[in-house]
């Protein structure tokens, strides 16, 4: 498995285009996962996230809230 660099805007815009996935933070390594049935996406935690676990788990969150606002 191969693990993917995003930062948070990017990390907004899949959340969009994948609306049915669901995010999660791992319990031992500094790694976001969506999860969409029996696909799993892993992403390295941007460093401002791994700073603050509130500020992660409020991100994280949001993700998965899947509110997208269009242009």
């Amino acid at each position: 498995m191969t693990m993917m660099q995003a930062d948070l805007d990017e990390l907004m815009v899949v959340s969009c285009l994948f609306p049915g996935m669901q995010w999660a933070a791992a319990e031992t390594r500094p790694v976001l996962i969506g999860r969409e049935g029996n696909i799993l996406r892993l992403y390295w935690m941007p460093l401002l996230l791994r700073m603050d676990e509130c500020c992660a788990a409020f991100f994280i969150e949001q993700l998965n809230r899947k509110v997208c606002a269009s242009a």
